[in-house]
């Protein structure tokens, strides 16, 4: 378990349970999510690096739905 979580952890059990399950809830959903994922691994790695990359270029909102056909024309 990494050091990060195990922190989570400790601050979780500081709460009131019905807070806990809300948290154990919200931990529970993000792995459900990450499990039905439409991306692979490999694909997750390249939208991070290409993220990293200094040099990326940056397209607006409307423009992206523009050329997906789905904004207005």
């Amino acid at each position: 378990m990494s050091k990060l979580l195990e922190q989570a952890l400790v601050e979780v059990k500081k709460l009131p349970a019905s807070e806990q399950d809300g948290a154990a809830g919200a931990l529970i959903d993000y792995l459900a999510r990450r499990q039905n994922s439409l991306l692979t691994d490999e694909q997750r790695a390249e939208v991070r690096r290409r993220l990293a990359d200094p040099n990326r270029v940056l397209v607006a909102a409307d423009e992206v739905w523009k050329r997906l056909g789905l904004g207005e024309t």
